[in-house]
């Protein structure tokens, strides 16, 4: 079997990727991890397991369980409105802190507005009023619309709640009862710079009246002054600033640590199942344009991969791509991690790690 998923990772490489990791485990074995490709080009550096990448948005997934472990200690009420944390902010009175996490807050989005800026240290307060200045408002309990701005404000609760950094308190609630010692919090924690991947950037020049909306593949991030137009992939590791997507998505880990999480939240090591399913249940319908996801809960997503129901998370900050899923039926629990990326969510660069994974759960189910 490892061949086999050696193999995977090889057409991977050689269809334009540049270097991923991929971990997965079964019936309470340790993870068995997988690499390929290099970590640094310019260095020809190759992929070891324990090297981090960023995840992205699979930060949510822990923020989320942070946020459930606040209310499963009873200090925080998920059905509380978030105007006792943001009495200023508009509309807070009727958005509940459950709806930061659920994708239904109706808050305005700031990712797709942010400039592209390497130098700058942004705190999350400037987010939020970016999201402000550039998205429209909508009324709460809506339809699921992916937001960022809710995770930035449940980081901010969970630091206000907690007494402690954002990272602080995932590192003591979550990750030190996993044993996860290779995932970290960089918006808010120092980290092992030297233990990173580099991320690689694909910005070709846009075709002549080619769409700009991110469905149709229009540009998810305003690379301009930072990244120019290139057929070549581009080095894009700092490109965004680790402030710059704080508790929606700074965090750094390694496949491994991410199937251990999975692994734990599904078992009942981080939460009760009464909490667990304040993020596995209760999930609606939800159409996220270029992505697998279809159904939400909070932190969590019903997708389909080789044709099963899984459920997880995916990821992409420019340069990295990642994705971690918990299969129940099989009591598979798999994660995977690219240092390419892409601001058009159709191209290779972008997706590519996806059909890799499909064909990984088939072979490790010998599907």
């Amino acid at each position: 079997m490892r061949e086999n998923l050696t193999s995977l990772l090889d057409r991977y490489l050689a269809d334009g990727a540049v270097g991923a990791s991929l971990a997965y485990a079964r019936n309470g074995a340790a993870p068995t991890a997988l690499t390929a490709g290099l970590a640094d080009r310019a260095h020809g550096t190759a992929v070891a397991p324990e090297q981090l990448f960023k995840i992205g948005s699979c930060t949510k997934t822990f923020v989320a369980a942070a946020l459930v472990k606040l209310a499963e200690t009873g200090k925080v009420d998920l059905g509380a409105p978030i105007s006792s944390w943001f009495p200023d902010l508009p509309g807070a009175k009727d958005i509940s802190a459950r709806q930061l996490i659920n994708h239904r807050s109706g808050l305005p989005e700031f990712e797709y507005y942010i400039p592209m800026d390497p130098s700058r240290q942004w705190t999350p307060r400037q987010l939020v009023d970016i999201a402000f200045a550039s998205d429209k408002q909508k009324a709460p309990g809506g339809p699921a619309v992916y937001n960022n701005t809710g995770y930035v404000l449940a980081g901010l609760v969970i630091e206000a709640v907690a007494k402690d950094s954002l990272a602080g308190y995932v590192r003591s609630a979550i990750l030190q009862p996993l044993g996860l010692d290779n995932t970290w919090s960089p918006a808010t924690e120092a980290f092992p710079q030297k233990s990173m991947v580099r991320g690689y950037y694909h910005r070709p020049p846009p075709a002549p009246n080619a769409p700009t909306d991110i469905a149709s593949g229009g540009e998810m991030w305003r690379m301009d002054g930072v990244l120019p137009y290139s057929d070549q992939l581009q080095d894009s590791s700092d490109s965004f600033p680790f402030g710059a997507a704080y508790g929606c998505g700074d965090m750094v880990s390694t496949p491994s640590d991410m199937v251990g999480f999975m692994r734990g939240l599904f078992s009942g090591k981080v939460l009760s199942p009464a909490f667990f399913a304040e993020m596995f249940e209760h999930r609606v319908p939800a159409s996220f344009p270029g992505t697998r996801m279809r159904e939400t809960g909070a932190g969590m997503f019903q997708s389909a991969y080789a044709g099963r129901a899984v459920y997880g998370h995916q990821g992409s900050i420019p340069g990295y791509v990642a994705v971690m899923l918990h299969d129940p039926e099989a009591d598979l629990t798999i994660a995977m991690t690219s240092n390419v990326g892409s601001g058009n969510r159709l191209s290779f660069q972008a997706s590519g790690l996806h059909p890799v994974v499909d064909q990984a759960i088939a072979t490790i189910l010998r599907l």
